[in-house]
């Protein structure tokens, strides 16, 4: 069962195969620090570092299937542009890489297909496959507007960091010049789906056309016993000449572990042994140093808050009888124990996200983090493996 990863990340994916004993023949990850943890753990696979965009990146890909078919392509495109916190741009180049996705399937005819995305794909328009001359003028004008909106958007900020006065001519002009660009991009709305359509629709008919029977599903990672809820969707493409169906995996576990499943796995049950063992770089039970003026602050903050208000899911304060909420990197602000007063470390936050403790990261502890924030929980990947080799 031989697959080619790309946008492979640190391998939490391609771990879940693995572990169902798929051979991952290929792997291709962008950033050679990330590259560093993929290559450490899966010693036999091919791991090529560079910009998948570019022809000679792809070649050498095409080159490792030269003499073995490729069965599976698994992979998430970044979903920087489909995130749901922040600015969502269909526009974003980073959202424009599922169509390399799309040619790896259209060139390697794999059997089956896994790609996944975050939740905010589900509610993203994009830009049409193909406009007329009238449509992609509405588009360049709404987003012209969009981007207007944004600089706006940025000049009122630093206002307020310069603490000018209500009153004062650059910020009654700002805030005059930004709700116009808000009417205007609400006159505009009847005017979208000339343009726009769903992103899902696009990515399941563009698969389709390429003879695959495509589903999408959301599946949250702790209905297979991931302690943490993280919702992911997961598009699945079988190819048209196999006739077996693809069922998406039944869930083993649910919230209160009734009619007959399990109870979610929660936070305590999954690190607690943890909480009191000295700082071990070995397995990356690194402990962060907090000023005197921090931990004053985690001991105020009750479980289930955020130490700073102003954003709510860093430096947030986990139930311990709860699967956690989406571990997310946010630079550094990562969770807070429930128990002790600091935050989590790499090895905690990667048993949330169900990697082995014989799973080694490389790098500084601030990549670790972003290794952690940006992969697929194991657990999830292993349920969805499990399906995939039924068919194959």
């Amino acid at each position: 069962m031989n697959c080619f990863e790309l946008f492979a990340g640190c391998g939490g994916l391609g771990y879940g195969f693995h572990n169902e004993g798929f051979n991952i023949v290929a792997a291709n990850e962008l950033c050679e620090k990330i590259a560093s943890t993929y290559k450490y753990n899966f010693p036999n696979t091919n791991v090529i570092v560079g910009d998948i965009t570019q022809k000679d990146i792809k070649q050498q890909v095409y080159k490792k299937f030269e003499n073995i078919d490729c069965d599976v392509i698994l992979g998430g495109p970044p979903c920087v542009a489909y995130s749901m916190s922040g600015h969502r741009n269909s526009r974003d180049p980073r959202g424009q890489l599922f169509k390399d996705y799309v040619e790896f399937v259209k060139n390697l005819k794999p059997k089956v297909f896994v790609m996944e995305n975050v939740k905010g794909i589900l509610t993203i328009l994009h830009d049409k496959a193909q406009l007329n001359n009238e449509e992609k003028k509405l588009a360049d004008q709404y987003y012209a507007l969009e981007e207007e909106k944004l600089k706006l958007g940025a000049i009122k900020k630093q206002l307020s960091v310069q603490k000018k006065k209500p009153t004062s001519i650059p910020v009654v002009r700002n805030k005059r010049l930004l709700k116009e660009v808000k009417d205007k991009i609400k006159k505009m709305k009847k005017d979208i789906p000339k343009f726009r359509m769903n992103v899902t629709d696009i990515i399941i008919n563009t698969l389709k056309d390429l003879g695959y029977n495509v589903q999408m599903k959301l599946l949250n990672s702790a209905n297979y016993g991931v302690p943490q809820k993280r919702e992911r969707v997961i598009f699945i493409g079988v190819r048209n000449d196999i006739t077996k169906k693809f069922e998406y995996p039944i869930p083993t576990h649910n919230k209160d572990g009734t009619d007959g499943k399990l109870k979610w796995v929660s936070v305590k049950e999954a690190i607690d042994d943890l909480k009191d063992i000295d700082e071990n770089e070995g397995i990356q039970q690194i402990y962060t140093k907090h000023s005197d003026k921090f931990i004053e602050k985690i001991k105020n903050t009750a479980i289930g808050s955020a130490v700073t208000k102003r954003y709510s899911e860093a430096f947030y304060r986990c139930y311990p009888d709860r699967p956690s909420n989406t571990v997310k990197e946010n630079h550094g602000g990562v969770f807070v124990h429930y128990e002790k007063n600091r935050v989590m470390t790499p090895r905690e936050l990667a048993r949330l996200q169900s990697f082995p403790d014989n799973f080694i990261f490389q790098g500084t502890k601030s990549s670790i983090l972003i290794q952690l924030g940006n992969a697929v929980p194991c657990g999830l990947a292993s349920a969805i493996a499990k399906q995939v080799k039924k068919i194959i």
